[in-house]
């Protein structure tokens, strides 16, 4: 004889394989008949003793028997159940998606378990309206950790512009707290429409919601924005809030280049010179004949400090118009350090880069102001890389001076052996003046197996 918990098993079980073929394509009375009886065991399930069961007819919550009626026979069960189920209850509710669970869950959220606050919390996920965010990003902002956990998890799985919305109006009457979490879960979010209303919180007293703020920016801001974080950088209380409002007026102007420019060069003014030297290292980001020469124009500050960053800046500018400027310092020998530094960004300018090839006019000026063997040999060591003939020509004429025979010749070397198929004639006559030049064994011996194979 069949015990009653195996009759409502066999029911249930029933049940799911009838769901799992799916109503949609039965006759919508076959259809609406099925889900009633799958909700009649659920509830009956639900209602007995037997917690596997019970645990059973949950998952089946989660899953199957859709519908507005069936959401609310199992909202009526929640209190009948202990604390436990109650929880796997709610969760199963929440995943269901069903805003008729809303109230239930609202309620929970003042239960007296704690248990139960975080259940609700992570299943107003599924069901919370656009009213529910200012309660939700409250108790991210107050409750416990879980709570808070569980609470922040729903503001970013909230999707869509009524809750983005929702979430940009919150933001004009929240406290600091809760003003944090917002802009978090926007910036999450992606929410660049609410850029307008966390701008105009960029001065807020609270430190916490500053930082937020340029977090926000960071992630979403555009050249608008560039006059409200140069404001930040200048008046900031902090190393960290300076170092997130540089990064932030960086990440900004990386994405609105030269349109970010003049707003930058503005800031410079009433700037201390911790300032202006983070504004120098902004307008590498930015580029464009502007920011070249304001960096041009530090070179002269009266700050040391400046001069020197802005020098340092020259030498990294991220293309080649900077290349004159870096001519006219290489060329003031009386200044041994802009000379030096001068020479080496030359260099690297005139290296290939990632997108560009390699300028030899630019490594062939280098070479002629430089005044040290340490930087014309760099110099060789860039044209070593660099397999052209043209590149192959200019190293042998190093060769005839003493100083620098060693090196040339090992960037000979370096160019021939690229270039052998096609310059044979070429790579002859310079491969055979390095064996008569150089003396390194290892670049003797290279040199001659190389012209063997010509």
């Amino acid at each position: 004889m069949k015990t009653k918990n195996t009759r409502y098993s066999n029911r249930l079980l029933l049940a799911a394989l009838l769901l799992s073929f799916g109503f949609a394509s039965f006759p919508t009375d076959v259809a609406r008949a099925a889900d009633d009886e799958a909700a009649d065991m659920i509830v009956e399930l639900l209602s007995g003793s037997d917690n596997d069961m019970r645990i059973m007819a949950i998952q089946q919550i989660r899953e199957k028997v859709p519908g507005k009626a069936a959401t609310m026979r199992f909202v009526k069960m929640l209190e009948r159940l202990p604390d436990d189920l109650q929880i796997k209850l709610i969760d199963a509710l929440g995943a269901r998606g069903d805003a008729a669970a809303r109230p239930a869950i609202l309620k929970m959220l003042n239960s007296k378990t704690q248990a139960m606050r975080i259940a609700a919390a992570g299943a107003l996920s599924g069901v919370a309206g656009p009213d529910d965010i200012p309660v939700l990003a409250k108790l991210a902002a107050t409750g416990s950790d879980p709570e808070r956990n569980a609470a922040r998890n729903s503001l970013r799985q909230l999707r869509g512009d009524k809750m983005n919305t929702a979430m940009t109006e919150a933001l004009k009457d929240a406290d600091a707290k809760t003003r944090v979490e917002l802009i978090t879960a926007l910036t999450d979010h992606n929410v660049k429409a609410s850029t307008p209303v966390i701008v105009k919180i960029a001065d807020d007293s609270d430190p916490s919601v500053r930082l937020a703020v340029l977090s926000a920016l960071r992630a979403m801001g555009d050249e608008n924005h560039t006059v409200v974080l140069v404001k930040r950088l200048k008046s900031a209380k902090d190393k960290s809030e300076r170092k997130q409002a540089a990064l932030a007026l960086l990440a900004v102007c990386r994405r609105g280049k030269t349109k970010c420019a003049e707003d930058v060069i503005s800031g410079f003014n009433g700037a201390d010179a911790a300032t202006r030297i983070l504004l120098m290292r902004v307008l590498t980001e930015a580029g464009g004949p502007k920011s070249l020469n304001e960096i041009v124009a530090r070179l002269k500050d009266d700050d040391k400090s400046v001069s020197t960053a802005a020098l340092r800046v020259l030498t990294g500018w991220p293309d080649r118009s900077a290349a004159v400027h870096l001519k006219a310092l290489a060329a003031d020998v009386e200044n041994l350090r802009n000379h030096v530094l001068a020479i080496r960004g030359l260099v690297r300018l005139g290296g290939p880069g990632k997108d560009s090839p390699a300028d030899l006019a630019i490594l062939n000026d280098a070479m002629k102001l430089a005044t040290r063997k340490e930087e014309k040999v760099l110099v060789l060591g860039a044209l070593g890389t660099i397999p052209t003939a043209e590149s192959l020509a200019l190293v042998s004429t190093a060769l005839n001076t003493p100083a620098l025979a060693e090196d040339a010749g090992f960037a000979a070397v370096l160019i021939a052996e690229k270039l052998a198929k096609d310059k044979k004639a070429q790579v002859k006559t310079v491969i055979q003046n390095v064996i008569k030049t150089v003396k390194n064994v290892k670049t003797q011996s290279r040199a001659k197996k190389l012209l063997e194979a010509l």
